[in-house]
């Protein structure tokens, strides 16, 4: 249960699903997020704990809170799966683990993912480890999708929107200073299994201990032909939380491990032995009464990734046998003002984020050099020691002019320094460093850093039409510097531009929110007028990808709506981009066609049964260069259901993918393992059971 300032209270009588598994079991009502409540600010969407009674749940048009569809499905296998039920978000395949998140056709470093503050950079230049893989999602206490840029306070870069997952210290009751958890999933096509446990521990004087512990594993599952999709794997997680929180002061130390093995990949031409994630962050706050400052809070964190990618200990090997361990370390921090004079409250701001990646290929005739990582098999510096630092400062205030109208304000600026420590090394196995790739397509060396001064910043006006209706327009100007791929890699086939200039985005957006009582609808339109897109160009050198800067163009419209009566729910979305790259007249590659869902249930007491339909049009504005190629539409039936079996305790069932539907997410990749294969498919009819309960 949330108690009136928002925290959790640990009561047997109350429960909260975990992340991948939730569950809206019936709403009471649709509260319309009000414009204090989209327009960036602090006051951020609840994802709520599941209760005997409904939970009321808001959904806003630029901002919306995990799980406002009433459906479940088949146990996630990560983040950027279970992200995919959220309107407006979908996701990339290449195998069973580590899909990439896309929202307005945006992804990868166009996108923040920020767990409770800390960053992480995945370890592998192809993404099998996207932040999604391994974030905390089920640790989670706020889960916060922003489509488009909608705060300054974000950090730098994230043109295209931010997942944000927030925690709250817990609250117990003096009788209860001890709560447990336990989740789990198990689905029949692929044998997954999913447990989650955590624990909540009162040590007395505001001081708490929380715990937590998963275990994911996966066999290939079987598309709608009954084909086996190589998509496999292991994954086990653990975290440790030693808090304080009493008197307006809030202080935690987390400590978080998460290791992946055995991942396959049929959309690569590796797949992933390990990848190792370890992230520290200190996080806190304290609330003030000295004049306009009310609160400073800030965090630090640092997170560790070690990732290792092979073509023979999982798959049959070649004629050559090629292996790439590497890391990626990122730290920083941040501190935060908040202020209040008159009808403003502000935010001010210090962030610091910096990442530094390193990646070696090693290949040989046989497998004992490379996994013995010969330096005299070393033939590409694929990440050459590179180092992108950046150090921001904003402000953020939110006026309220009138009883009808808000205003909202942001400036940000962003120094970045970037370095490639190793670009002058030669590898002991190849006569070339990074620099000679670099200056054989780009006429320049990586041994000088390279700066940049970016400026961004937004205006947003919320007004309210009536008691029940708000319409908001917002421009924003955001500004996302090149990552170490597309800025260092050094790969025969496949090297980064130096000099690539920063990503400036313009975006208008334009939405309409309303609350009819047992209904809701919102909408939002948007344009997005893209300076210096980061093109990765696989059509003008052939057999090299390269990168280079174009000017680019991203539109698209986003509805959604509900309507509630009698134990009935229903609900509906729909997602529409279009991306073109108006310096070559080309489509952009990697845009999601129309799709969305539309879900019925009905529920009464303890149970909920329902159906959900999944579906998205063909796609054929495509870039030929770099998408598989068109895909043709489909549409999948999902049934699902919950029973509580007591106060305590949620059984949740249902089928995915009912018809046994064979079909691909258009932006999966090639299945480059099974030429028979398309794309990597979806995954074909699966049933699935899970459990939860807290005591």
């Amino acid at each position: 249960m949330l108690t009136s300032n928002g925290k959790k209270m640990n009561n047997t009588k109350y429960m909260r699903l975990s992340a991948y598994a939730i569950l809206m079991s019936s709403l009471s009502s649709i509260a319309m997020a009000q414009a204090t409540e989209t327009n960036g600010n602090e006051e951020a969407y609840q994802l709520p704990d599941i209760i005997v009674e409904a939970p009321e749940e808001t959904i806003g048009a630029s901002k919306v809170v995990l799980g406002d569809q009433p459906m479940m499905s088949t146990p996630a296998a990560d983040g950027g799966e279970f992200l995919r039920a959220v309107p407006g978000v979908t996701s990339g395949r290449m195998g069973g683990h580590g899909l990439e998140l896309v929202i307005r056709g945006q992804s990868q470093n166009q996108l923040n993912i920020i767990d409770s503050g800390s960053f992480t950079f995945g370890g592998c230049p192809n993404r099998m480890d996207p932040p999604a893989a391994t974030a905390g999602i089920s640790r989670a206490d706020k889960i916060i999708v922003e489509r488009g840029y909608q705060s300054v306070t974000n950090g730098p870069g994230g043109s295209g929107g931010a997942v944000i997952l927030e925690r709250e210290a817990p609250e117990f009751e003096d009788s209860d200073p001890l709560s447990f958890g336990l989740s789990t999933g198990l689905a029949s096509n692929s044998g997954k299994i999913n447990v989650n446990g955590d624990f909540s521990l009162d040590l007395g004087q505001g001081f708490y201990l929380e715990g937590y512990a998963g275990y994911k594993t996966a066999d290939d599952y079987k598309d709608g032909d009954s084909n086996s999709v190589r998509s496999s794997y292991d994954q086990k997680s653990a975290g440790l939380t030693f808090g304080y929180e009493s008197n307006g002061v809030d202080l935690a130390f987390d400590i978080e491990r998460d290791q992946v093995e055995d991942a396959l990949f049929p959309g690569a031409g590796m797949d992933s032995p390990l990848s190792d994630t370890s992230i520290y962050r200190l996080r806190g706050g304290v609330d003030l009464d000295a004049g306009i400052l009310r609160r400073i809070e800030g965090n630090l964190f640092l997170s560790e990734v070690e990732h290792v990618m092979d073509n023979f200990t999982l798959r049959p090997a070649g004629m050559m046998y090629a292996r790439t361990p590497t890391t990626s370390d990122t730290h920083g921090g941040k501190i935060e003002a908040h202020l209040e004079f008159g009808a403003t409250k502000a935010k001010v701001g210090l962030d610091v984020v910096s990442n530094n990646r390193m990646a070696t290929l090693y290949s040989a005739m046989a497998a004992a050099p490379v996994l013995a990582e010969n330096p005299a098999v070393a033939r590409f510096l694929m990440w050459p020691d590179v180092t992108i630092s950046q150090t921001g400062l904003y402000g953020e205030t939110i006026t309220t002019l009138s009883d009808r109208t808000t205003l909202t304000l942001g400036a940000r600026y962003d120094y970045v320094k970037a370095t490639a420590g190793a670009a002058s090394t030669v590898p002991g196995g190849s006569a070339t460093s990074p620099n000679t790739f670099y200056t054989m397509y780009y006429g320049t060396t990586f041994n000088d850093a390279r700066t940049e001064h970016n400026l961004g910043g937004l205006a947003r006006i919320d007004y309210a039409l009536s008691a029940d209706s708000n319409l908001f327009v917002g421009l924003s100007r955001s500004v996302r510097t090149a990552d170490a791929t597309e800025r260092a890699m050094a790969k025969s086939n496949w090297v980064g531009n130096p000099n690539i200039a920063p990503e400036k985005h313009h975006q208008l957006d334009l939405g309409y929110e309303r609350d009819g009582g047992n209904w809701s609808f919102n909408a939002a339109v948007y344009a997005d007028k893209v300076n210096d897109y980061i093109l990765r160009d696989q059509f003008s050198v052939a057999g090299v990808t390269t990168y280079r800067n174009v000017d680019a163009f991203l539109t698209g419209v986003e509805v959604n709506g509900s309507w509630t009566k009698g134990g009935w729910l229903v609900m509906a979305d729909a997602t529409y981009t279009r991306g073109k790259n108006e310096t070559d007249g080309r489509d952009l590659a990697q845009i999601p066609p129309l799709m969305g869902s539309i879900s019925m249930s009905y529920g009464e007491n303890a149970w909920r049964a329902g159906g959900r339909i999944n579906w998205a049009t063909a796609q054929s504005k495509i870039d030929p260069a770099r998408d598989p190629g068109a895909t043709p539409g489909y549409a999948t039936l999902d049934l699902f259901g919950s029973y509580e079996l007591n106060q305590n305790t949620v059984l949740l069932a249902g089928v995915d993918n009912v018809f046994d539907k064979t079909y691909a997410n258009h932006l999966s990749r090639t299945n480059v393992f099974d030429p028979g294969m398309f794309q990597v498919n979806e995954p074909g009819r699966t049933l699935y059971i899970g459990l939860e309960t807290r005591f």
